[in-house]
């Protein structure tokens, strides 16, 4: 094996293992970003030894033994600097001394809860959102800093101080590495299905940029969502949030054009729609109703079967329109918002006729959050084209794309703007955006 060859596969067992080796070494120093750096430094110790000794049997035990040889000498020399250090280094050597080759078995054990853990922390509201989103791509998802800021379009040195501050702020916070219980534990479980969803969403439908999806993110999120959902198995909501992005992933050949352009829910070709991520989505959403979620089902498994009703279409004329409106009532009722309620709207409009959904797009005109939200135009100018209104609809579609940061919906909005002109309802008849 080459040595290129080589670091491709260290590149492959580093994506696999980081995310175990800093949560079992965070549970031994107590310290995140220590841990990250002595992750680091075997990660290193890889790259120096492996393409010439050749990459060990067993690749994660190596890096947790060297990581940890690292940890010992560490604190070995900040002994006269915290007795802490010492008595966990001391610790440390004797564990070494008396377990042998079961070691890193016995590291092992803990390896579920260790991960949980640190999913928690990570996630940890004391951390802003873009820090939380940054730390968990960071740790838990393997990414490096170049990777999460091209991911997010932000610049490299934004992410890299968001991640170390956010280590900082962990730290200083003595933010302890445990699964929280009780109504803490509800609150921080919300916390940690939140920035798995943020990823996701801005990989499915970029915010910025010249790309309309960056699958990478969500591949990322749901791979971080799967192994939330077996090391939480017992949680409806994160079988429900995995339930809603596998459905969702599912449509990723679908929704875009040969050129990059968006192809809108109604217009995709459904034969490319992958059945293996629905079927997988549609067992998410039977494990979560199988566990129960009292009093009613929470956001995410909402979500999720709303997008069951879709996957469930062969062609869009199946949708069962009537349903998806009486999900997004209830979903208004879990979690209200102006967002719900256009989507709520649209989905009305599509059961009962685009004059009801315009009424009530209209009456969320004056709402304050949605004042910058370009869906809110552009749902209004779908629905006016609809009613051969298209001064007005032309007028709504500018508006729109002189409000999206992506470059792909501008000129997919500034297409429709066009199309108004001819008074020719040559668009699709799609008004949802997903």
């Amino acid at each position: 094996m080459t040595v290129t060859e080589t670091n491709r596969v260290i590149d492959a067992i580093w994506r696999i293992e980081s995310a175990k080796l800093i949560a079992g070494l965070t549970r031994i120093t107590r310290d995140v970003g220590l841990a990250e750096e002595l992750a680091q430094d075997a990660l290193v110790a890889a790259l120096e030894q492996w393409p010439g000794s050749g990459v060990p049997e067993n690749p994660g035990a190596w890096l947790m033994a060297t990581a940890k040889r690292r940890a010992i000498d560490s604190f070995r020399r900040a002994r006269r600097l915290q007795r802490k250090h010492d008595e966990i280094g001391r610790g440390l050597e004797a564990e070494q001394r008396t377990s042998g080759p079961d070691l890193d078995a016995r590291l092992d054990d803990d390896l579920g809860d260790d991960l949980l853990r640190l999913v928690f922390m990570t996630c940890h509201p004391v951390l802003s959102t873009e820090a939380r989103v940054a730390l968990t791509l960071r740790l838990l998802g393997g990414l490096s800093t170049e990777e999460i800021a091209r991911g997010f379009l932000v610049s490299e040195p934004t992410i890299a101080q968001r991640i170390v501050r956010a280590k900082k702020t962990l730290t200083s916070a003595r933010v302890p590495f445990e699964v929280p219980r009780g109504e803490d534990r509800e609150a921080r479980l919300a916390s940690v299905l939140e920035v798995i969803y943020l990823i996701f969403n801005e990989g499915y439908t970029a915010t910025t940029g010249g790309d309309w999806i960056r699958p990478a993110l969500c591949e990322d999120a749901l791979r971080l969502g799967r192994i939330l959902a077996e090391l939480a198995p017992r949680e409806p909501e994160v079988h429900g949030l995995v339930a809603l992005m596998e459905i969702q992933a599912s449509r990723a050949r679908a929704r875009v054009g040969p050129k990059g352009e968006p192809i809108l829910l109604l217009d995709q070709n459904r034969a490319h729609w992958d059945q293996l991520l629905i079927r997988r989505g549609f067992k998410a959403i039977d494990r979560a109703r199988e566990i129960g979620a009292a009093p009613a089902p929470g956001f995410y498994l909402l979500q999720a079967s709303i997008a069951a009703c879709h996957a469930r279409a062969v062609i869009p004329e199946q949708t069962d329109w009537a349903q998806i409106a009486a999900l997004y009532d209830e979903l208004a009722g879990v979690a209200p918002s102006p967002v719900v309620e256009l989507n709520r709207a649209m989905a009305v409009a599509m059961a009962f006729g685009p004059e009801r959904g315009l009424a009530l797009v209209d009456a969320l005109a004056s709402e304050p959050s949605l004042q910058g939200y370009h869906l809110l135009p552009s749902a209004r100018a779908d629905l006016l084209f609809k009613l051969n209104r298209f001064d007005e609809a032309k007028e709504s579609y500018e508006r729109a794309a002189a409000l999206t940061k992506n470059a792909r919906e501008q000129a997919m909005l500034l297409d429709r703007a066009r199309a108004c002109d001819a008074s020719v309802p040559t668009m699709g008849n799609d008004v949802v955006k997903n």
